[in-house]
């Protein structure tokens, strides 16, 4: 059990890595910027 854990024991595989976007310069587009931030990051 320890190397394979059952799903009826509560085991759940790891979530996925987030992926964080590099921020861009405030001056270049702050508009596209702050819609990137307010979309959610649900796949």
């Amino acid at each position: 059990n320890t190397i394979r854990p059952h799903s009826s024991l509560g085991y759940q595989p790891p979530a996925p890595q987030v992926v964080i976007w590099p921020p861009e310069p405030s001056g270049s587009a702050p508009v596209a910027h702050s819609a990137i931030v307010t979309r959610p990051t649900i796949h």
